[in-house]
């Protein structure tokens, strides 16, 4: 083989590589998830509370005696204090749910909360449903609860936690702790991994 073939044939099979790669990485990205969309509009009657993990009020504060802070893993805690605050009009802001899972021990030395432990300390119900579909976001959000799920940033980036709040005109719409306006399920993909209800 000539030099310049040669070289051809390297370019062709490191682009072939990348590829393979590439698809590889969105395989396993996308793995577990599943698409949804609205089968009909649902809005909420009830004012809609939003809150940023970051917010300069809260965010060093540390999930429990872990490294992790609201600010770089709140996600999860401000979206069920946000949801808190709608279906019990009460105040419960990322602050005040973190200071009491904290005192009662529900976050892993990992931040990480445990459902059951969130049970106790809260007294509220929480509901991990193992069918991660429209029906089922549906059926929470017409009881008026609004269901936790876990996306991932830009579709194929990091694991993150949003509140979806309505379904309208054929989209769902989340409170993202990271945004200061309601975001389209769309900005990730339409791809839900899990579903959370805490109520």
């Amino acid at each position: 083989m000539n030099p310049k073939r040669k070289r051809l044939f390297t370019v062709i099979m490191i682009s072939a590589c990348i590829i393979l790669a590439l698809i590889a990485l969105v395989f396993l990205r996308f793995r577990g998830s599943t698409r949804i969309k609205p089968s009909f509009d649902i809005v909420p009657g009830t004012d809609i509370v939003r809150y940023r993990q970051d917010d300069p009020k809260w965010a060093d504060e540390h999930l429990g005696n872990s490294k992790y802070t609201l600010d770089s893993s709140g996600c999860l805690v401000s979206c069920i204090a946000s949801a808190l605050s709608m279906e019990h009009d009460m105040e419960e802001n990322p602050s005040t749910l973190n200071a009491r899972l904290s005192s009662d021990g529900v976050y892993d030395s990992e931040g990480n909360i445990q459902w059951e432990g969130l049970r106790q300390s809260t007294g509220h119900q929480v509901d991990l449903p193992s069918d991660i579909s429209s029906d089922t976001i549906d059926s929470y959000l017409s009881r008026g609860v609004f269901p936790i799920v876990r996306v991932r940033m830009y579709a194929l980036g990091n694991a993150h936690y949003v509140l979806i709040v309505k379904a309208e005109n054929g989209r769902y719409w989340c409170m993202d702790p990271l945004k200061d306006e309601l975001t389209d399920l769309s900005d990730y993909g339409n791809r839900i991994y899990a579903i959370r209800c805490v109520y």
